[in-house]
């Protein structure tokens, strides 16, 4: 806040709390974003180094994630980050670990009104404008770690992912929930969720929400030919879901399921 009056003299900045959130959580990512992901829950690191084909990566922050991608196996990846104070980092991680050409910086966001034109203006996609939808899909994989806890509106935004991806794609998952306390969770670490929302926790962590039912948001987006999610640390106050899914093939003669397993 401080920084926004005294040193970029944007006093009226402050009346944007958008852009203050945005700031304040791209100065706490860049300081501390590489030592939160030098361990992830379950099977996220390997589940990212499968990724193939055109990869659409959403929230990659300033790209400490890379790392763990595979840039031979890809063709393109298109990165949606609505923190411009990230994009340097991103892009010069980008190039460090090898995606060069390949790599497709956007400054935007995962909720349709934002990403749509985004893609457009990137030419991988041939509509445009904010009420914008690609219907028949133009993604082979799409790839959300920590990111959905924060997106607005998720609902629609999750099934204006689902409609990014080709039939037979992969959505990979990584992402931390509302606590399950009515199955293998707990009463008291539900609780304690609602005491940081209450306290500030949204605000201070860049509109990062706790209380997210993203589970039955992705299986409401659409139909999968697997849906495949797991629960770790489901007793803490922050658990994770990570995952794949596969969206629905009818067309062709095999899903991606299918035929990853021959």
């Amino acid at each position: 806040m401080f920084e926004v009056v005294f040193h970029d003299w944007r006093p009226f900045s402050l009346f944007n709390i958008t852009e203050l959130r945005f700031k304040g959580f791209a100065r706490l990512w860049k300081k501390n974003g590489e030592a939160m992901s030098s361990e992830m829950p379950g099977p996220t690191f390997s589940l990212l180094a499968q990724c193939k084909g055109v990869v659409l990566d959403i929230g990659s922050g300033s790209g400490v994630m890379l790392s763990h991608f595979n840039p031979d196996l890809i063709t393109a990846v298109y990165s949606a980050e609505p923190a411009g104070d990230l994009h340097p980092e991103l892009l010069k991680n980008a190039e460090k670990w090898g995606f060069g050409s390949k790599f497709h910086a956007m400054l935007c966001g995962a909720e349709p009104e934002s990403l749509i034109p985004a893609l457009h203006k990137s030419g991988i996609l041939d509509i445009s404008g904010k009420g914008g939808v690609a219907s028949d899909g133009v993604f082979d994989e799409i790839c959300c770690t920590r990111v959905l806890c924060g997106v607005p509106h998720p609902e629609q935004t999750i099934k204006g992912l689902y409609a990014l991806l080709k039939p037979g794609g992969r959505m990979v998952i990584c992402e931390h929930v509302a606590n399950p306390w009515r199955t293998e969770g707990r009463v008291a670490a539900r609780c304690m969720q609602l005491v940081y929302t209450i306290l500030g926790w949204p605000f201070f962590m860049g509109g990062c929400e706790l209380q997210r039912h993203t589970p039955d948001f992705l299986r409401d987006a659409g139909e999968w030919d697997k849906f495949d999610l797991k629960y770790y640390g489901p007793k803490d106050c922050i658990p994770f879901i990570v995952g794949e899914l596969i969206k629905k093939n009818g067309s062709l003669e095999k899903s991606y399921a299918e035929a990853v397993k021959e």
